[in-house]
């Protein structure tokens, strides 16, 4: 091959790549349409599909659809939901906006059921399936944060509110956030509005 042909034959595969790539781009960042979203979470496990359709009824289409996940963002009381359709058990992730105080940050390790936070990012999410039991360990995760609540005591009404809840009764622990959650910074960051 000729200099000139192996400058042209790369000049085609690199365009080809970025075309490509483009493209791949461009199709990961369109606004989901409800077409769309249904057709991803078609190919979600069961319980992830069921759950996103549920959410998509209450909280409207998500913000983006990748490989694995619907993500809505700013719905509700939540900063951040997360459907993850490969997982079979503790698919539905909800995030809020909360500052953990320094000394409250032992207690919410002992805590665990599905609770994780973020000092810096200031977050505190549950992870389960279901936006009940995810309401459940997050107001637990507020009192034991604020110290009306020891995490050992907030294990065990976890658990005994958990299987009334699997008996089909209710508690206002499930219901909704029994607290109110920061409100998240501007996207535009501290200068936004400058």
């Amino acid at each position: 091959m000729t200099t000139n042909r192996k400058r042209l034959f790369f000049i085609a595969v690199a365009s080809a790549a970025m075309i490509g790539g483009g493209a791949f781009l461009a199709y990961r960042h369109r606004t989901p349409t409800m077409e769309r979203s249904m057709a991803h979470i078609s190919s979600f496990a069961e319980g992830p599909r069921v759950t996103a359709k549920v959410l998509i009824e209450r909280y409207g289409l998500p913000n983006t659809l990748s490989a694995d996940t619907a993500t809505w963002y700013e719905r509700g009381p939540w900063k951040r939901i997360t459907v993850h359709g490969d997982a079979p058990l503790s698919f539905l992730e909800q995030v809020v906006s909360y500052q953990v105080p320094d000394d409250a940050a032992a207690p919410l390790l002992e805590l665990n059921h599905g609770l994780r936070f973020d000092i810096a990012a200031e977050e505190l999410s549950a992870t389960s399936n279901s936006e009940s039991l995810n309401f459940l360990a997050l107001n637990l995760a507020h009192e034991v944060s604020s110290a009306r609540r020891d995490p050992r005591e907030a294990r065990d009404l976890y658990v005994r509110t958990a299987r009334l809840s699997a008996s089909g009764k209710s508690s206002p622990y499930l219901e909704k956030l029994m607290f109110e959650p920061a409100r998240p910074a501007p996207r535009g960051g501290l200068d936004a509005g400058y």
